[in-house]
């Protein structure tokens, strides 16, 4: 597999955007003079300034008001969107309650959210992204492919919409905790279009447009898009950010309004770069944290250690591109690649209502194409450049060289690079010799030096070192989805709307995967060192510890093929009695999985030194002796399937003043994560039988809300309670009792312990309310107070494991092993604060001034969180809050101008990180150490936008 820059693919995407724009532009005039004006208006919001009237299309199979919803529902629509400018999908859904996106902080693509107190396990495992009904890609949590890459709001967003539970688990697949929708335009009777121009202050330049209208006299279309490009939040010293997307549709409506035919196009080809944890430090504290006694971080003690938390990265000009070795030889990776989706997505859809009052429509989509990963992982080593270069000779020459004499592997590199090999009996002299006198006696290499890469310059004394981890995907992707629907209206005792559905739907995913272990300095233009040993004198000694900057070029990883094959049927009603004052909404959902799984983990290590070199000589290098090429293969070949239920219900004492109730019990059949990694491992065993994995999570959940929406004021309340039953876990770990364990040295070497499997449970039980107000005091025109909070106390039922954990001396020299017996049960899960709030408010001050400008602020707070669940070393991350405040001036009735100011007060926190280890000491030896994932500094953003 080849990692290639295809410029003409973006170019050609912007091209064909622009050519529509330019070739449908003449259609739209000639159908606005030629089209009635009672042709039907596109999709949109209604209800103006009416926060009772808001409509709502997701959840539900007849439009209606989100006063009348029997379900949670939070909605935004285009103009507060555009007002609250995001930098990501996760950024955006940072503004609904109950949602915890970790600050975004990853970049503009793949990042993790949560939705009420379910576990964090990456991405969007229990909230799918749907673009107008229909899953982007049917499965929303597949490693290395977050759902968000696929979705990119720009101008042609009409709205997003977001439903918790309820029907949202019976009408989609996968809406366990929530289910967003992103509400694309279409064309209406009259022209309509837009152009926006952005900038800040990185080095960041977007243009979104979009155009809609008539063309005929029953079809209407729509086109838009955007391109962007950018140097990153984040200094990464390159183009970090570069791409867009454009799509369109095409309505057509009968005379009659009985028949609607759709069609939709969309072509996104983007990079984004995804930036990972920095190493921090901390105050010195001598014993780890426990469920009673947490490591409190104090926010006002975190140091950085040698890169900026504002604008800093590891990633850098020096370490952009680097070498990685596998099956295929050698190939470049470039980092400036970063997250790169290049999909295709056509939807039809229709509708078609008989003459008997059966509405019949039916949704058709499908999405192919690729998605890149190229990110750099911290790791968790960074100390002075004399600690880690004899952590090196301890461990990278000392300890394998002495394993290999013990074990008389004369040909060994290592040994033979660094050793003096006796010419006579080696073996016997090798015989039960001690790590001190192999090395006393045999050694020629007394150390490790550190050379620069791009210049070869020695590193110096006071710079301080550290390992990188790049993680490298490939992934090709398809989905393709059908929903068919049949809806009827009768009478009995009030009006049901009954609504019969059939799902299919097939995809197929398959990542190639794979893992280096880079050596690079500390600093905020990080750069990639190379290791050689060297004798007494300074004089390099035998091959080189690295190539191109990497001591393990190709370590780890997998390539998989995964095929999923579902149908799904579901039915719902929906009831109105009492004069439309009550509102029932009652349906089942079935659902079954076939999945088709083969994965190949690159677990055959292989000696990949090129014929004619010679083995431990100065022009060999030891990085390619340990290569990680894919080994056998494992195959899954299973049905699973689940079946939910959800009855709310919703009662109206007055237009303005509603009450919901909800119970519901929805399903997760298994992730492409799940399938990818536990179902494709070989046969557990526990205790000489089989392990049977319950593969499927279920949540039950009960809510009760009050929702009174006015003009001058609006309150949503809900309080909610869910039962989080998870999927079977199996903990693997080494039994290092076994005497069937090797040993070296005195020094059990834990891969050549048995494994021992245990079964276990992670379930969460969450109780909580959400609180939604909004106010516009009559006393003062213009001013609109805004906000939401959340109150939540999740806690973990179950999770009782065991670990096993090194013992190291002070240099790091791994001297061991120790068991540590893990309980979770009752903790609160990792990475999820009980507290959140967001408050925004806004003052236009035309109405009292006439001057057409209106300024706006945003504070939100999030609570404390847990790096992990684990009862040894628990570390509790400071609560951290972010300010953005902005304004906009409408320059004339189409010309409006935004200046938005994200991270005001520049707040340095972090969103998640390690725990912290006791043992693991900052370079100088005063502090500890760690690495967390920082809030991106301030950036300043401004816009010009023209709306007709």
């Amino acid at each position: 597999m080849t990692y290639s820059f295809k410029p003409h693919a973006i170019k050609r995407t912007v091209t064909l955007s622009a050519a529509l724009a330019i070739l449908l532009a003449p259609a739209f005039v000639f159908g606005q003079q030629q089209v009635a004006q009672e042709a039907a208006a596109g999709d949109g919001q209604a209800g103006g300034d009416d926060p009772s009237a808001v409509v709502i299309v997701t959840g539900v199979t007849q439009a209606t008001t989100k006063k009348n919803a029997t379900f949670s529902i939070n909605t935004l629509g285009s103009e507060e969107i555009q007002r609250l400018a995001p930098m990501s999908t996760a950024d955006l859904l940072a503004n609904f309650p109950g949602i915890y996106t970790e600050g975004s902080s990853a970049g503009e693509a793949s990042n993790n959210i949560t939705v009420r107190g379910l576990p964090v396990t990456g991405g969007y495992r229990f909230a799918p992204q749907l673009v107008d009904g229909l899953p982007a890609y049917e499965e929303p949590e597949a490693p290395f492919m977050n759902n968000d890459v696929f979705i990119r709001d720009d101008l042609m967003t009409e709205s997003v919409e977001l439903v918790k539970g309820g029907p949202g688990g019976i009408l989609y697949s996968n809406g366990l905790g929530a289910t967003v929708n992103h509400v694309t335009r279409t064309g209406g009777d009259q022209l309509a279009g837009g152009y926006k121009i952005e900038y800040a202050d990185y080095g960041f330049i977007r243009q979104d447009a979009f155009i809609s209208g008539p063309l005929a006299r029953n079809l209407t279309g729509a086109v838009g898009g955007f391109y962007r490009r950018s140097d990153g939040v984040r200094d990464t010293g390159y183009t970090a950010d570069k791409g867009g997307q454009v799509r369109g549709n095409l309505v057509y409506t009968s005379d009659d309004r009985k028949t609607t035919a759709r069609l939709d196009a969309l072509l996104i080809n983007d990079r984004t770069a995804f930036f990972q944890n920095l190493p921090v430090s901390v105050p010195r504290f001598t014993t780890s944290g426990t469920p009673a006694n947490p490591t409190v971080i104090n926010q006002d003690s975190i140091q950085p250690l040698g890169i900026d938390f504002a604008h800093g990265t590891t990633a850098s000009p020096y370490n952009r591109k680097f070498n990685m070795i596998g099956e295929y030889g050698t190939r470049t990776v470039d980092q400036a690649d970063g997250i790169h989706p290049d999909f295709r997505m056509l939807t039809l859809s229709g509708t078609h209502e008989l003459d008997g009052g059966l509405k019949l429509s039916a949704g058709l989509r499908h999405t192919t194409g690729s998605n890149g990963f190229n990110a750099v992982f911290t790791g968790n080593d960074t100390a002075s450049s004399r600690n880690f270069l004899n952590a090196r000779y301890q461990n990278d020459v000392v300890s394998p060289a002495h394993g290999a004499a013990l074990g008389c592997n004369l040909a060994n590199a290592k040994l033979a690079g660094f050793f003096n090999v006796p010419a006579g009996n080696a073996c016997s002299a090798f015989a039960n010799i001690s790590r001190e006198d192999f090395v006393s006696r045999y050694s020629k290499a007394t150390g490790v030096a550190a050379r620069y890469l791009d210049d070869g310059s020695a590193v110096p004394a006071g710079k301080n070192l550290n390992f990188l981890i790049p993680f490298i995907a490939d992934v090709e992707a398809s989905s393709t989805s059908l929903d068919l629907k049949a809806q009827k209206s009768f009478q009995l005792r009030g009006r049901h709307d009954l609504t019969f559905g059939v799902y299919k739907s097939r995809y197929r995913y398959a990542p190639n995967f794979q893992q280096s272990l880079l050596v690079t300095d500390v600093a905020d233009q990080s750069r990639l060192v190379d290791l050689v040993a060297v004798d007494a004198q300074g004089n390099r000694v035998g091959p080189s510890l690295t190539q191109g900057g990497a001591i393990l070029p190709g370590w780890g990883g997998f390539v998989s093929d995964i095929r999923g094959n579902g149908n799904a049927a579901y039915l719902l009603d929906h009831w109105e009695a009492s004069g439309n004052r009550l509102k029932i909404d009652a349906g089942v959902r079935w659902q079954n999985l076939k999945a088709d799984a083969v994965r190949r983990d690159r677990n055959t290590i292989t000696d990949l030194t090129p014929a004619g070199t010679v083995v431990g000589s100065t022009a060999d290098t030891t990085a390619d002796n340990e290569v990680s090429l894919p080994g056998e293969a494992h195959r899954l070949k299973e049905t699973f399937h689940g079946f939910g239920w959800s009855v709310g219900g919703n009662y109206s004492f007055s237009r303005a003043l509603a009450v919901y109730g909800l119970a519901s019990n929805s399903f997760r059949l298994p992730s492409l994560q799940d399938l990818n990694d536990l179902a494709t491992a070989s046969d557990i065993v526990v205790n000489g039988q089989q392990v049977q994995v319950d593969a499927v999570e279920r949540i039950r959940q009960y809510e009760v809300g009050l929702r009174y929406l006015t003009r001058g004021f609006g309150a949503s309340v809900a309080v909610f309670y869910n039962k989080f039953s998870p999927r079977s876990a199996v903990n693997i770990h080494k039994d290092i009792e076994s005497a069937s364990c090797a040993t070296q040295g005195g020094v059990t070497q834990i891969n050549s312990c048995p494994d021992v499997a245990q079964l276990y449970g992670r379930g969460i039980q969450n109780v909580g309310t959400e609180i939604e107000l909004s106010w516009r005091p009559a006393a003062v025109e213009g001013l609109e107070l805004k906000g939401n909070f959340v109150l939540q106390n999740p806690k973990v039922k179950g999770a009782n494991y065991t670990i096993t954990q090194e013992d190291k001396d002070p240099q790091g020299v791994i001297t061991g092993y120790h068991y540590v017996h893990v309980s979770e049960d009752g903790r609160r899960p990792r990475r999820l604060p009980k507290v959140m709030f967001n408050l925004m408010p806004s003052f236009d001050l035309k109405p009292l001034t006439d001057i057409p400008v209106s300024l706006y602020a945003q504070y939100q707070r999030y609570g404390t969180r847990f790096s992990e669940a684990s009862d040894n070393n628990v570390t509790l991350f400071p609560a951290y809050h972010i300010v953005n405040a902005g304004a906009q001036y409408q320059m004339t009735e189409r010309w409006r101008a935004h200046l938005h100011v994200a991270n005001l007060t520049d707040e340095v926190s972090f969103t998640e990180g390690d725990p912290l280890f006791s043992d693991l000491l900052s370079p100088d030896g005063t502090r500890n150490r760690g690495v967390a994932r920082p809030l991106f500094g301030r950036t300043i953003r401004f816009s010009l936008t023209y709306m007709f």
